[in-house]
């Protein structure tokens, strides 16, 4: 579906003659998809060098104002700024290494490290026919560059601004096309001659720019940046066609933080990441002092670390507040209860005056008293006129001029009470009673090691491999793990990826059998799951099939009045219930998801990153339904704000062993921002 982003006047400064970075204030701004207008004459301002947090509800159109500007759809956007969306960035290279890939993401810079190769081996073959061509090579590959740069923003011009972006292209493409045929045409004796002195001169100018551009510290610079994201040094230099899907995630993030563009665009960047690497994340970006960052995420502590300005997407409108995500909640609900009262005061008096005024309406018709029935009008027609703030902004008493520019009707504003999205309430049903008493899920001394694949198995077995030392023991996953789980326990697993927190999960689950140890499952206890690939199981698995229709195949014996309910207690109502899953958003998914684990009303609800799809307000939702639950929990997510919400038990799953932190979440943050310092 195309996009389309407009603007009516705009307005940007330069900042220094040593950078590109600029101030972008675009008043009117409109962006529409489809039919669908997301934004409606609205202002979109960046100043350079600041970290903006974009947050507003789940489909809004953050993501897609995103794009916009990364794919240079907004008018009258600066054409000189480079505005980079993580999404744009796709890992396709599957024959290079991470590395490779990576240090290719600058395309600018990895044009004139080719276009400078070119140019040296051309010289150094002391042959000037080849100088010749090289040259003719260079101007070429600039002719077309600046060819399809034109093009693509004659597509987005109209009106008069269009013709001139017209003949520009125009002009351009006669340009190139002349190149072209320079190039077909055989050298003269005088190309010959100038060759060498002028592929010379190129080579300098590339040179510098890769000079500028600190091109030989590249390396250094994408192997710190991929170690921070928690490549090791065999991934690295390995093939891309060797990551899982969320290691080419960072990878693509990766690709992001290498090129360092004036304006990076990030979306949902912690998907994904474990919290040591959020961590990295927000200290590595937060360094990035000079460039201008727009992140969309739901993570609140990410928020928090990161945005020093918060952008609020709402009303198909961008509202601008200083301060980080808390500093703006606290500072808006300040606010509203401020112009409550406000609005509180006006009404009281305004009843007064509206009291007093039918008092002397009444007295003076009884009388018969003409002048009491004009005064009584007048005192009508100011309480209609002059109700309403009578301070401003700043706490001044209000004046007309100074105040309300322009004609109005009335001679005072009205207090703006602006009611905040308020999380829809979700229900978990309550577990039922157990006749016996005892722990729901008790591990003893439990251990688990994946076996060897079975190619290394088969290897060990020829003959050929009949003279070699046998293979090294795998080390265990997981080692002489206790953990009782009692009724109404809250615990939280946390730990880097591939420390073992999913087998651990598994393993409560009966889907792995320990290799060592116990697990034990109360004998009427029910245990729901929520998996962290829930969500795409769903909607591509199941795509055809609605929310309804699943909940039937699992449910096949209660009524679709019953399971309508139920969904319909995770905010999946009406139409919604009955359309097909591929159709639904990623948070609309999650909540199916939930409300199959939750149906059977489980004593122990295990899930593992249930926030990974959900915007704030669904995440409020579901703490604020986990709070009220009565059964125990199990969870396993990197987010600190739901961690810090929901548990009273913070386990650390690390080096194959399971521990207890005594402060919480707040202690592993700590202990990671201490290995930080440290490896820095």
């Amino acid at each position: 579906m195309a996009i389309v982003a407009t603007t009516q006047q705009s307005r940007f400064h330069k900042e220094t003659l040593e950078t590109i970075a600029e101030d972008v204030d675009l008043k009117t701004l409109n962006l529409t998809v489809g039919d669908n207008e997301l934004l409606v004459d609205a202002n979109l301002r960046l100043f350079a060098g600041v970290h903006y947090g974009l947050v507003g509800a789940n489909g809004v159109g953050k993501s897609t104002l995103l794009k916009a500007i990364g794919q240079g759809l907004v008018v009258g956007f600066p054409t000189n700024l480079r505005a980079l969306y993580v999404d744009q960035l796709e890992v396709a290279e599957e024959c290079s290494s991470v590395l490779e890939v990576v240090m290719n993401a600058d395309k600018e810079v990895l044009t004139w490290r080719r276009q400078a190769q070119l140019l040296q081996d051309a010289l150094q073959a002391e042959e000037p026919e080849k100088a010749v061509e090289a040259v003719k090579a260079v101007k070429m590959a600039e002719a077309r560059a600046e060819v399809n740069s034109a093009r693509l923003i004659n597509d987005l011009r109209s009106g008069s601004r269009g013709n001139d972006a017209r003949q520009r292209l125009l002009d351009l493409e006669a340009r190139c096309e002349a190149i072209e045929a320079a190039a077909k045409r055989p050298p003269t004796a005088r190309e010959i001659t100038a060759a060498p002195a002028a592929a010379q001169e190129l080579l300098d100018t590339l040179l510098e720019n890769l000079s500028i551009a600190d091109a030989d510290a590249a390396e250094g610079r994408v192997r710190k940046i991929l170690r921070g994201l928690g490549f090791s040094t065999r991934q690295i230099d390995g093939s891309v066609a060797l990551l899982s899907g969320g290691w080419r995630v960072r990878a693509a993030l990766a690709q992001a933080l290498f090129v360092e563009p004036d304006l990076l665009l990030l979306d949902e960047p912690t998907n994904a990441l474990d919290l040591p690497t959020i961590l990295w994340l927000q200290s590595y970006l937060k360094s990035l002092e000079d460039t201008t960052i727009v992140v969309v995420s739901h993570d609140r502590a990410f928020l928090d670390a990161v945005a020093n300005e918060i952008i609020v997407f709402r009303h198909k409108r961008l509202a601008y507040h200083a301060g980080n995500f808390s500093e703006y909640e606290q500072n808006a609900e300040e606010k509203q209860l401020h112009m409550a009262r406000l609005q509180e005061g006006i009404d009281r008096k305004k009843a007064h005056i509206e009291k007093s005024i039918q008092n002397n309406e009444a007295l003076a018709k009884k009388t018969g008293d003409d002048k009491k029935l004009q005064m009584v009008a007048s005192r009508k027609k100011k309480l209609e006129d002059r109700m309403g703030m009578e301070k401003n902004s700043k706490g001044h008493r209000f004046s007309i001029n100074k105040d309300m520019a322009g004609y109005h009707l009335k001679s005072r504003v009205d207090v703006e009470l602006d009611a905040p999205d308020v999380a829809a309430a979700w229900k978990l049903p309550e577990p039922g009673q157990l006749r016996s008493r005892g722990p729901l899920l008790q591990l003893e001394a439990v251990s688990f090691t994946y076996p060897e694949p079975k190619e290394a198995a088969l290897a060990a077995t020829t003959a050929g491999n009949a003279a070699r030392p046998p293979p090294a023991r795998k080390k265990p996953v997981l080692s002489n793990i206790t953990l009782c789980i009692e009724q109404g326990s809250r615990i939280a697993l946390v730990g880097a990826n591939g420390q073992g927190k999913s087998t651990l999960v598994k393993l409560m689950m009966g889907e792995l059998a320990p290799g060592g140890g116990s697990v034990q499952l109360h004998p009427q206890a029910k245990i729901g799951f929520f998996a962290q690939d829930n969500v795409e199981r769903l909607v591509i698995g199941k795509g055809a099939s609605s929310a309804l229709a699943h909940m039937k195949e699992l449910h096949p014996d209660v009524k679709e009045q019953e399971l309508r309910g139920h969904l319909g207690s995770f905010g999946i109502k009406g139409a919604l219930a009955t359309q097909p899953m591929r159709a639904l958003s990623g948070g609309q998914a999650v909540r199916v998801g939930l409300a199959a684990v939750a149906f059977t009303s489980p004593h122990l609800l295990v899930l593992d990153e249930p926030t990974s799809h959900l915007d704030m307000l669904s995440i409020g939702s579901l703490m604020a339904c986990l709070q009220a639950y009565s059964g125990a929990i199990v969870l396993v997510s990197h987010d600190q704000h739901f961690i810090a919400g929901v548990a009273s038990r913070v386990y650390l799953v690390e080096k194959a062993s399971l521990r207890l932190l005594e402060g919480g979440v707040k202690d592993y943050v700590k202990e990671i921002r201490k290995k930080l310092r440290s490896s820095q």
